[in-house]
């Protein structure tokens, strides 16, 4: 099924694009920001979803627009602050799940090959 993979990375893209604004001292160009979060996932990534997430953000308040330099930059506001703070705690949390999921998977996968 085409474009599977991207369901539980288009969810995450929020909170990726936060962190890599976070990383760059709370504002970041667009482009800047495709770029790291390619290097992040080490894959592509449209740049309609990454622009498309920000004007997302931005209309949920989460980031601003601000003019630099003849281009657009995005700043992360104090929610936006908020917002990375709390979808961290909850990355934290869900980290050791998904681990054991990750674990039980190949575990049960190598089994099946082997028979």
């Amino acid at each position: 099924m085409k474009g599977e993979k991207m369901i539980i990375l288009r969810g995450l893209i929020p909170v990726f694009i936060a962190y890599v604004i976070y990383k760059r001292n709370g504002k970041a160009y667009g482009g800047d920001i495709k770029k790291d979060i390619e290097r992040l996932l080490q894959k592509p990534v449209p740049r309609s979803l990454i622009y498309g997430t920000l004007k997302r953000m931005e209309k949920y308040g989460i980031i601003e627009k601000c003019k630099e330099k003849n281009k657009m930059a995005y700043k992360l506001n104090e929610r936006g602050k908020i917002f990375l703070i709390k979808h961290v705690e909850i990355l934290r949390y869900l980290s050791p799940i998904i681990n054991q999921v990750i674990y039980d998977m190949d575990r049960k996968l190598t089994i099946d090959k082997s028979e």
